[in-house]
């Protein structure tokens, strides 16, 4: 009898154990899981700073330069809509404090802009198409105001809260407030001088600023400020970390060694508040409109990485869109979108777990709730060594594994492993980490007729939801043909899965062609073509041309940056000393050609981009003999490759490439890539 009271005081410890540990693991509010659930949504930066050119304002810009020619919000959400996204978040005031509705608290809004003599207002249209489309409207309100003279004193937090409450009494139900986390900073604030002011880490009432949100919208998530319900996911490039967990320590027990943004990156798996992030990334390099990136939208393959890292790994997506001065979504922009609409639909068009499945676990209680695709019910495993197996019934291929946690009982899965079954053996397919709301494995096509989940690591036990396998198609993109200046030649495809075929003869590759598996050797002149298959089925062919080799170039003033100028990539540049706005050039030996190329430097904020040129030549480094000289017209916002013809061919060993003008009065140039053209 002893031995019995004693096995079940051990039994009912153990238990009560297990229940307060799951008890102790943070929760999202319904509130949280409501905005999960919606997984990609938009945003929309568009004000003044898009007829300024800029992405942060000073606050001194007249409102009189915003003056959309034809402003329609409607496309907007339509595009958004199309593309399959749940909401759209627009930015109502950035950091100039240029308001897009008729405030009643400044002079500095549509009120007194020449776009509808006045009587204007972009967020009431935007509401309206909200809710025409049926798509969750969200609002971005900056604390920060470089426009505004009380900004730093204690006054500018009523005015805040004013504009706060206008916003969230007048324009419909919203799913999201948007607060910036920039504090201060450069501006005119009201004044004739650009000055910076400062603000402490208590200067903004944030209590108060959430107050009026949960009186005023109570179903609206908070992003940034004080008291948020969502965190930044750590960087604006698209991606959430690999290990990533929805829960955060307070603050002031964050890791000294880590950085903030690589701590919000991850999250903290002792997390005691349940705070889910969100990437927010741009279809462009910059938030705003600027003609001089209408070659630089993301491509399709970059838009699916950015999915799969984000809504694929426990993040919800937050894609920003640009409208031109017109009011438009650039056509570009629209297109790409609806492309990526349409690959993500291939990617998950067939589940590849049916009802025609058999499972097996070492827990078979409601182990169909992990297939029955209700995020509702849920199979829940046991203490430790939970697996769960899907036997297909016959050999399927697949490339793409997705599941999900039932997180309103808290994020619990550590690490996870996926074997498949080959040859009647099982062989392991991933190692990963977290799996949170959404987990989406990418990985080369296997072909099985079983599949296993090990839950090696679990905080508690596992509770999954959701396991699905697809087999999605190769996207089969141009791949990009690249040389350094040793002549090696390296190709690549944004289709980690495919298989590379390429020529150097100038013909059209196949698969009979060479096999790209490594740099390789091409120091001559001559053209490069290049094509993925899958299967059968190819792409889209990638040229290249290249002229000499330039292994033997060289800058004749040596600076650390001067390889950029000739490694092959794009996205790299050299950048003169100030004031010295030219570069010589010596090729090592007297070489013949025609022409050349410049290509400007491409970062989002370009340095140096040359409106004209000088072009000389020497045959000793010293004594100079002018050869053209011209303008790169519309540079400024279309900054490709620009094509200097000479008109006859020309012999030197000495090459001076040089401007007296460079754009926003710059006083440097800045070179991406410069090449000759040779016959």
């Amino acid at each position: 009898m002893k031995l019995l009271r004693f096995l079940w005081s051990i039994l009912l410890f153990s238990s009560i154990a297990g229940a307060t540990a799951q008890e102790k693991l943070p929760k999202p509010t319904d509130l949280q899981m409501r905005w999960q659930k919606m997984e990609t949504i938009a945003f929309v930066h568009f004000s003044v700073n898009t007829f300024t050119d800029m992405e942060w304002g000073y606050g001194n810009e007249s409102p009189q330069l915003f003056n959309p020619t034809a402003l329609n919000c409607e496309q907007w959400v339509k595009i958004c809509k199309d593309a399959g996204l749940k909401g759209v978040i627009l930015t109502a005031k950035h950091h100039d404090g240029f308001c897009l509705w008729p405030s009643a608290y400044t002079e500095h809004s549509v009120k007194n802009s020449p776009w509808k003599n006045g009587q204007g207002d972009v967020v009431r249209e935007f509401a309206e198409a909200c809710k025409k489309h049926g798509l969750k409207m969200g609002l971005y309100l900056s604390p920060w105001d470089c426009n505004h003279p009380d900004y730093g004193k204690p006054e500018y937090n009523q005015y805040f809260k004013n504009q706060l409450t206008e916003l969230l009494s007048n324009y419909g139900e919203l799913f999201e407030i948007w607060f910036d986390g920039a504090n201060g900073g450069r501006g005119y604030y009201g004044t004739d001088s650009l000055h910076t002011r400062k603000i402490d880490k208590d200067y903004y009432d944030w209590q108060g600023f959430i107050d009026i949100v949960r009186e005023l919208q109570p179903n609206c998530i908070v992003h940034g400020g004080g008291l948020p319900d969502i965190r930044w996911v750590g960087n604006e490039e698209g991606h959430a970390g690999k290990k990533h967990w929805s829960t955060l320590l307070p603050k002031d027990q964050f890791s000294k060694d880590k950085s903030l943004p690589a701590q919000l990156n991850e999250g903290h798996e002792n997390g005691t508040r349940w705070l889910p992030s969100e990437t927010d990334v741009s279809v462009r390099p910059g938030w705003y409109y600027h003609a001089s990136e209408d070659h630089q939208m993301k491509s399709l393959p970059r838009l699916m990485d950015i999915y799969y890292e984000s809504v694929g790994r426990n993040s919800l997506l937050l894609l920003n869109l640009t409208p031109d001065k017109r009011g438009l979504v650039y056509p570009i922009d629209s297109l790409r979108l609806l492309e990526w609409k349409r690959q993500l639909d291939l990617d998950f068009k067939e589940n590849l777990v049916t009802s025609k499945c058999r499972f097996s676990s070492n827990n078979k209680k409601k182990l169909k709730k992990a297939f029955d695709n209700n995020y509702d019910s849920y199979w829940k495993g046991n203490e430790e060594n939970s697996f769960l197996e899907i036997d297909f019934q016959k050999p399927v291929t697949m490339n793409r594994l997705l599941i999900q946690e039932y997180i309103p009982e808290g994020q619990r899965v550590k690490s996870f492993r996926v074997d498949y079954l080959n040859d009647n053996e099982w062989v392991e397919l991933a190692k990963e980490t977290t799996i949170g709301y959404k987990r989406i494995l990418r990985f080369l096509p296997i072909t099985t007729q079983k599949v296993r989940i090990s839950f090696e690591e679990t905080l508690a036990p596992v509770m999954i939801t959701k396991v699905a396998a697809y087999n999605a198609p190769v996207l089969l993109a141009e791949p990009t043909i690249r040389r350094d200046q040793q002549g090696m030649v390296s190709i690549l495809s944004p289709e980690k899965f495919g298989e590379v075929f390429y020529t150097i003869d100038g013909s059209s590759p196949s698969r009979q062609s060479k096999k790209y598996t490594a740099p390789f050797s091409f120091d001559g002149k001559g053209t490069i073509k290049a094509v993925v298959y899958s299967g059968e089925n190819h792409g889209e062919v990638g040229t290249q041309t290249f002229g000499l080799s330039k292994e033997k170039w060289t800058l004749k003033e040596s600076s650390s940056s001067n390889l950029n100028l000739f490694d092959g990539k794009p996205n790299t540049s050299w950048v003169s000393p100030k004031k010295e706005m030219e570069v010589v050039i010596d090729f090592g030996e007297a070489i013949a050609f025609s022409g050349l190329t410049y290509l400007p430097d491409q970062a989002r904020w370009s340095r140096g981009i040359a409106l004209n040129y000088q072009i000389y030549t020497s045959d000793n480094g010293e004594d100079w003999t002018r050869l053209t000289a011209g303008d790169f017209s519309n540079i400024r916002n279309n900054p490709i490759t620009q094509t200097i013809q000479f008109g006859k061919k020309v012999t030197t060993r000495f090459l001076k490439f040089a401007t007296n003008t460079a754009a926003d009065g710059q006083e440097v140039l800045g070179i991406a890539e410069l090449d000759i053209l040779a016959e």
